[in-house]
């Protein structure tokens, strides 16, 4: 019971965890082009694409190997 707890304090109070000290992006256009000219934030969207697309390609073969056991 204490873990759900913890967890759902995590989940309401981190909208209030700000990465970046000082000032924050007033409207949608400035918050994407933070995003997109920041070296941190680059590399982990790399790295979430990367991570995605491999994910995305064992899934696929998974699904492909399976029908093919299931046809025969």
């Amino acid at each position: 019971m204490k873990q759900k707890t913890f967890a759902m304090l995590l989940f309401i109070f981190s909208p209030f965890a700000y990465a970046h000290p000082g000032e924050h992006h007033g409207n949608m256009l400035d918050a994407v082009v933070h995003l997109l000219s920041e070296p941190d934030h680059l590399a982990m969207t790399l790295i979430a694409l990367v991570i995605g697309i491999g994910g995305a390609r064992i899934y696929r073969r998974r699904a492909a190997a399976r029908a093919q056991n299931t046809h025969r």
